[in-house]
């Protein structure tokens, strides 16, 4: 897929965004994509294919799977640096590293897997975060 311009309403910071409408103006004979499950309250959710999925080409399921895999990825890891982005509030003047520290023991309680390179984003989402936040007249004084 193209490199998508535009933020999505939910941006955090650069590399930390989720899929926008936009990206939809790629895909000219768009149609959703039905067997997708969710149960709101137990908070899990399952994929079963249609017949009509199955009917296509593996080539082509891969293809598919492999861009929606992908849009899941970036949003999945949204939702983590959102949720780091939620415990860091609660101990803000915790260096950096414990709060990792924390927040991987959190996450391992509550069988959530964490991506090897969490720890860049979240620095690199962090020091962003810092330098957006300067006025001009802040960045004089330093």
């Amino acid at each position: 897929m193209d490199e998508i311009k535009s933020r999505s309403p939910y941006w955090l910071s650069p590399g930390i965004d989720v899929p926008t409408q936009e990206e939809l103006q790629l895909l000219p004979s768009r149609r959703a994509l039905r067997g997708f499950y969710v149960d709101r309250n137990a908070g899990e959710a399952a994929f079963v294919p249609t017949d009509d999925f199955m009917r296509e080409c593996p080539l082509w399921r891969i293809d598919v799977l492999d861009d929606i895999a992908d849009a899941l990825q970036r949003t999945r890891t949204h939702a983590l640096v959102s949720f780091f982005r939620e415990c860091q509030a609660r101990g803000h003047d915790v260096p950096m590293a414990r709060q990792n520290e924390a927040f991987r023991k959190m996450c391992q309680q509550g069988d959530v897997a964490l991506p090897d390179e969490l720890e860049a984003l979240l620095l690199l989402d962090q020091q962003f975060g810092r330098s957006a936040e300067w006025s001009p007249r802040e960045r004089g004084k330093r």
